[in-house]
């Protein structure tokens, strides 16, 4: 191989992993169906355990660690085992076999809400049924078919972990974590110290918010194959993206407070609200307590990867009695504006501290460590942290339960695949078709979320098809001994395995068509009709899968995009304007924090599909991102806020809080009016940004004068600074983009 090719190859495949790859499934399946047919003495068995390897390698997506592999085929292999014995007795009859294939195109492909490893098994899964309902009807061969899948899967096991395992170089996400962690408990460090004028500020506060600035970033998900991404419904995905989220809001926070006390070089994130006032100090001793929030996210970070000792499990709660007793404590400032503008600081130095028991809490979940209780504090109506305490099927439970309907594009999805699949086998079995199973396997190879992606894989797949048809019927026309095709299937099969992935479907299909002809042209005659075959089920198996992008949303996650973000917009909205209706005492929990966050898991589902489609015009010029920031900034700081704080005061009279309440209701407006015109296709007029009221060091004075305590004065300055953020993002929603904005945030 010329050093170009070397070159490109290393470009292409960094440390050669997929090739690395392609070599082990070659080695298992060359030794699986030799072993299966010259040592056992059984083609089926031998059939049944090289279409094992052929669905990890070309249909499933694994982990990236070789441990994280082995563990999810060893989970997966009970499930295997039920679908073969599930399609071995379906077969009897064509229409038991496509009820099947409905019931579990459905299931196997919905399961995939839970999370990314459970979607990335779905597909390989589906090869189990599919081959073991065609016929022949041949009950007596179950116990072969299920060692040809147990045996081959036990034996890639192995070879994930001693045949040359790949070495990890991602970066993982609790690794992530950490490092974003010690960079924002570093900035705190340092605006603690600032604070308390113990160093000249210097370029330093404005270096370290950089670098903290760039670990945050780190966090989204886009950097990280599919399968490593923390989206799954179980405890520790959960806590790592709270974890995420809380770096984020400490870190936003602490910009504020750097800006707001005018520390040299500091920037402030887009929106954030000026204090009243001149810039100022916060209280003396909140310095101290914003080192020791820095302290605690910083051992939570080396609970993250596992580095000296974890943080204890009372470390959490101790601190937020302590961030609750600063609040409740006399107040020592006067209602003038000096002492207005220092509440307002003290307000954002609570808010940076807030995160850090959220961020212990969740680093302890992430280590798999017992948890401390947060919600034991008077008059917490919410309880933090719920999911630690509830079964993980609990969990997985719930995630269905949302997106059990049409509007979600995993049912949607889901429903595609069964719908399609189902089809395919209605065809092959009326039309009799050799090979019938092969139109199942193209169809579930091409089908894709949306119609033009669809579309576009039908070209690649039937001339990859052509060309691996006609490599095949030469190979055929001069291959006159067996030898010829053993010595070509290992070639074919590190071709299939390697070259798809790298060189694109095309090329794919190409070399599977001559594998598949290799493989059968040895367990049954070697003819023309095996190459004839595999193009006429391929064209069938790729015009269903059209037919069922056209017909079943043909506009995929794009189409549901639009519909999706607008309603979480909308509902978000809704619950924003109950939160501070809630915590004022004006209005009960109507339940639409809970609606939002139903809303939240659909539209964010439909983003990260629409990210994997082709972009659709339908969807340009509008900053969708924006919209999931500002529903997430809605939906969590809402929750965050009812979280943690005791019921209403009854000092909130309508004099101090009916002005909040009117600009709550009328940013909940604007946002509706946003909402609907993205739901109707367009922006048809720019809504106004509702003004924030001017009177609040009035109503602080009015407040603080009639005995006001100190810990109402920082809710109501806390509630409206959120309020004013809200109405920034909503400013940016309205900016017209180029094209449509595709990146998911943290949430």
């Amino acid at each position: 191989m010329s050093g170009r090719a070397v070159a490109w190859l290393g470009r292409r495949d960094p440390g050669y992993r997929t090739i690395r790859r392609a070599v082990r499934l070659t080695l298992i399946g060359v030794f699986v169906f030799y072993g299966g047919i010259y040592l056992v003495g059984s083609i089926t068995m031998a059939l049944y355990a090289v279409f094992t390897v052929f669905a990890v390698g070309v249909l499933a997506h694994l982990p990236v660690t070789p441990w994280e592999r082995a563990r999810v085929l060893l989970a997966a292999l009970p499930v295997a085992w039920v679908l073969v014995v599930f399609g071995t007795v379906l077969a009897a009859h064509i229409w038991a076999a496509v009820a099947g294939m409905l019931v579990v195109g459905f299931g196997v492909t919905f399961l995939g809400v839970g999370g990314p490893r459970l979607a990335g098994v779905a597909a390989g899964l589906q090869l189990f049924y599919i081959l073991s309902s065609f016929g022949p009807y041949a009950p007596d061969t179950l116990g072969e078919r299920l060692g040809g899948v147990t045996a081959s899967t036990l034996l890639l096991v192995l070879a994930e972990l001693v045949l040359w395992p790949d070495r990890v170089t991602l970066v993982r996400y609790p690794q992530r974590l950490a490092s974003a962690a010690h960079a924002v408990a570093s900035f705190l460090d340092v605006l603690a110290d600032v604070l308390s004028d113990r160093v000249d500020p210097g370029p330093e506060p404005a270096r370290r918010q950089a670098l903290a600035g760039q670990a945050v970033n780190r966090l989204t998900f886009e950097e990280l194959p599919a399968t490593e991404r923390p989206t799954s419904a179980c405890r520790r995905d959960r806590a790592m993206r709270d974890a995420a989220v809380a770096l984020r809001e400490a870190l936003d926070f602490a910009e504020r407070l750097a800006v707001d006390t005018a520390v040299p070089g500091a920037s402030a994130p887009t929106g954030s609200p000026p204090p009243p006032g001149v810039p100022g100090t916060p209280d003396s001793d909140l310095d101290r307590l914003l080192r020791r929030g820095a302290d605690q996210i910083r051992a939570a970070g080396r609970t993250f990867v596992g580095e000296g000792e974890p943080i204890g499990a009372g470390e959490p709660l101790r601190l937020h009695r302590t961030i609750e007793e600063i609040r409740a404590r006399p107040r020592g400032e006067s209602a003038q504006e000096p002492g207005l503008s220092r509440l307002w600081l003290d307000a954002i130095v609570l808010r940076v501290v807030e995160q850090a028991p959220i961020l212990a809490t969740a680093a302890r979940i992430t280590a798999r460590l017992p948890v401390g209780d947060l919600t034991r504090l008077p008059g917490q109506p919410h309880r933090p942290f719920e999911y630690a305490h509830r079964p993980v099927i609990a969990l997985y439970w719930e995630r269905l339960r949302v997106h059990l309907t049409p509007r979600s594009v995993h049912f949607q999805g889901a429903a595609r695949i069964a719908l399609a699949l189902s089809a395919a086998r209605v065809v092959a079995g009326y039309l009799n078709l050799q090979h019938g199973f092969w139109v199942l396997l193209a169809t579930l190879t091409l089908l894709r979320t949306s119609a033009a992606d669809t579309r576009t894989t039908l070209g690649p797949a039937v001339i990859g098809t052509v060309c691996g048809a006609a490599a095949g019927a030469g190979l055929l026309l001069v291959a006159d001994r067996p030898e010829v095709y053993r010595g070509v299937l290992p070639v074919a099969m590190v071709l299939a395995f390697a070259v798809g992935p790298l060189l694109g479907l095309a090329w794919g299909q190409g070399f599977v068509t001559l594998l598949l002809t290799t493989l059968f042209a040895q367990i049954g005659p070697a003819s023309l009709q095996i190459v004839q075959a595999r193009f006429l089920d391929v064209v069938v198996g790729a015009v269903v899968g059209v037919l069922a992008g056209l017909l079943l949303w043909p506009r995929g996650g794009g189409g549901e995009l639009r519909r999706s973000l607008s309603h979480y917009l909308d509902s978000a909205a809704a619950s924003s304007e109950e939160t501070v209706e809630v915590l004022t005492g004006r209005q009960p929990d109507r339940g639409e924090l809970g609606r939002a966050q139903r809303a939240m898991v659909l539209a964010e589902a439909s983003m990260i599909q629409y990210q994997a489609e082709r972009p659709a015009r339908r969807n340009e010029g509008v900053d969708w991102s924006a919209v999931l920031i500002a529903g997430h900034e809605m939906v969590r700081g809402g929750q965050a806020r009812r979280d943690y704080r005791p019921p209403p005061y009854p000092e909130l009279t309508d004099e101090v809080a009916g002005p909040l309440d009117d600009f709550a209701h009328r940013v909940r407006r604007a946002y509706g009016d946003v909402a609907d015109q993205l739901r109707r296709g367009g922006r048809a007029y720019e809504v106004a940004t509702p003004p924030a009221p001017d009177d609040l060091p009035a109503r602080l004075r009015t407040l603080l004068g009639a005995g006001g305590t100190r810990a109402e004065a920082l809710d109501l300055v806390d509630l409206e600074m959120w309020l004013i953020c809200l109405t920034a993002h909503l400013d940016r929603i309205q900016t017209e983009v180029d094209g449509a904005s595709r990146q998911l945030p943290l949430r």
